[in-house]
């Protein structure tokens, strides 16, 4: 898929002023000086699905290379899986045995506090991964949704919160 239209030849421009008519038809200039000018196609970042090695995985330092290295930084995203199944895990349990105890009319109480903290700590993993994904890059999608099915799954299976009604129920572990 080619995307030379989406090419743009900003040499006649001039980077730190712009002229603009506005609705009363009357010119308007705007400083541009401290604007970034980024041609996207030099910066090597694929709009659809690849099977490359040569990724940068959400921060400039976590780069890959070579096999290994994807492999490594799969196995990494299998255990941010791992970690935020866990959270929600946590979280569900935590609503269950505070039902159970809770006779405070407060509106914040320690309890909520802490499950505000770990909504927070799910809710950056779960965009993290989204980010993983958005690489477009096929070992990494698959590892993202190998990982998050397979956290479910344990933790559905193996770990069941009585109580809680979720929509990974299923007869299939008990």
């Amino acid at each position: 898929m080619s995307h030379e239209h989406h090419h743009h030849d900003h040499a006649a421009m001039d980077s730190t002023t712009a002229s603009f008519t506005t609705t009363t038809g009357a010119p308007m200039q705007m400083d541009m000086s401290g604007m970034h000018h980024h041609d996207h196609s030099a910066m090597g970042h694929s709009m659809s699905f690849h099977g490359g090695l040569k990724e940068v995985v959400l921060f400039q330092f976590w780069q890959t290379a070579s096999p290994l290295s994807m492999i490594l930084s799969c196995i990494v995203v299998v255990l941010l899986c791992f970690v935020m199944e866990a959270t929600r895990w946590s979280r569900m349990k935590r609503e269950i045995v505070n039902k159970a105890t809770t006779t405070s009319d407060s509106p914040v109480t320690p309890h909520r506090l802490i499950d505000a903290c770990l909504h927070a700590v799910q809710l950056t993993i779960s965009y993290l991964l989204m980010l993983v994904f958005m690489t477009f890059n096929v070992w990494l999608c698959v590892a993202t949704v190998c990982g998050e099915v397979i956290a479910r799954l344990l933790f559905t299976c193996f770990l069941p919160v009585e109580g809680a009604h979720t929509s990974a129920e299923t007869s299939c572990c008990t």
